[in-house]
């Protein structure tokens, strides 16, 4: 009896430990998520604004997308609807999580003993889309469910799902509605009928899937099924519903006449890949600093002791030393920091061949020949003595 009771015992304390630390480590995932002013700010078209000391921009910063953000009026009630009835049929009645749904997909995930489903409401979708990741882990969707209650608790239903359609992706690396319609459909988003509604809905599950230009019978099938889920939550008669299944859709790269002949695609490309050395060790430290929410998704103000004239000398000297371009990781760069004679930093280049560099910089004359030239490391280099950041409630 006395085995029996204290093994009793001993599995009570490892459940209560094993219960405890869950319950610390799902805590501490919860204190990661975006701060409520990250949550509330949010723009779609968010710059963080980079000055040199005399207050001129050296650069700007944002997370570049092929993207044309609308506000949720410039999207037809059709594709809403559509989108509603397939993808979170009870959207406008949950608190951020549907937990019929979350069960659904747990049974199903542990029948495969794969992650086959993920059993997402709209909500949720937006703050992995927006504010988290894509990554398949149980930390990620543990911090899925919290910040869709958090969003829910600091955003109307409106603006999540205004969120959710100019964030969603729809395939050749296009985001939002307003985009995908010109570029499927040629059509504005707000022009779209139900039948075409229906189509853009369908390929949501699975964009490269459901890819009408890559197999126009898979796409239309469940286009069918969007239609008929429409119908079954109310959201078409039956007679819509049966005008729409009979809609023949007319994609954009089959039409002879094209409303839009530029849609808006591949404006940003490698661009993020040719920035500066010296912006891309900012861009780094910003967001080691203050994460990516606040750099991308708000918006920071940087007043630098980077003189904007200096800069740009160095960097067409510098250039010349780094023909076949420069990596700032690469075993054999260098990091070169300028300084004037009080010590403080006017301009930053990478380079492999430094000490050359600095001698030709030296050899313009003034003010360059009286600076002077360091080589560094970046996790050497002081950025609070070279950066001040205004985060909205004054620089720090």
């Amino acid at each position: 009896m006395k085995v029996l009771l204290s093994t009793l015992l001993t599995l009570s304390i490892l459940f209560i430990i094993l219960i405890a630390g869950i319950t610390f480590w799902v805590y501490r995932l919860s204190e990661g998520l975006p701060d409520d002013r990250v949550i509330k700010d949010f723009t779609p078209d968010a710059v963080t604004i980079i000055y040199d000391k005399d207050g001129r921009t050296l650069t700007s910063l944002k997370e570049d997308k092929d993207q044309i953000w609308v506000p949720l009026t410039g999207i037809s009630a059709s594709l809403q609807e559509a989108v509603i009835a397939s993808e979170d049929p009870y959207f406008l009645r949950h608190g951020g999580i549907d937990y019929r749904q979350t069960w659904e997909s747990v049974k199903d995930n542990l029948r495969s003993w794969r992650w086959a489903r993920g059993g997402s409401t709209i909500t949720q979708q937006v703050a992995k889309n927006v504010f988290l990741s894509g990554e398949k882990t149980i930390t990620r969707k543990i911090k899925e469910y919290f910040l869709a209650k958090k969003m829910e608790r600091l955003l109307p239903k409106e603006r999540i799902f205004e969120m959710y359609l100019n964030e969603a992706g729809w395939g050749y690396g296009i985001y939002g509605a307003e985009l995908a319609s010109r570029f499927y459909l040629d059509k504005h988003a707000s022009e779209l009928n139900y039948a075409e509604a229906a189509l853009l809905a369908a390929m949501l599950r699975n964009p490269a899937y459901y890819n009408p230009h890559k197999n126009i019978e898979r796409a239309e099938k469940r286009r069918q099924l969007v239609l008929m889920l429409m119908q079954r939550h109310n959201f078409l008669t039956i007679e819509e519903y049966n005008n729409a299944l009979s809609y023949t859709i007319d994609l954009r790269r089959d039409k002879l006449n094209k409303q839009f002949r530029n849609i808006g695609l591949g404006v940003y490309g490698d661009a993020g890949n040719t920035l500066p050395c010296y912006v891309r060790l900012i861009e780094g430290y910003l967001i080691k600093t203050f994460g990516r929410d606040l750099l991308y998704n708000v918006g920071l103000e940087v007043k630098t002791t980077i003189d904007d004239i200096i800069q740009d000398k160095v960097e067409d000297i510098i250039a010349s030393f780094n023909k076949g371009g420069v990596e700032i990781l690469a075993g054999d760069i260098q990091i070169g920091v300028i300084s004037d004679d009080r010590d403080i930093v006017r301009a930053i280049g990478c380079t492999g061949k430094w000490k050359e560099a600095a001698e030709k910089i030296r050899g313009i004359g003034a003010p360059f020949d009286s600076y002077k030239y360091t080589a560094t490391q970046e996790k050497e280099i002081d950025w609070k003595d070279i950066l001040l950041v205004d985060t909205g409630g004054g620089l720090m």
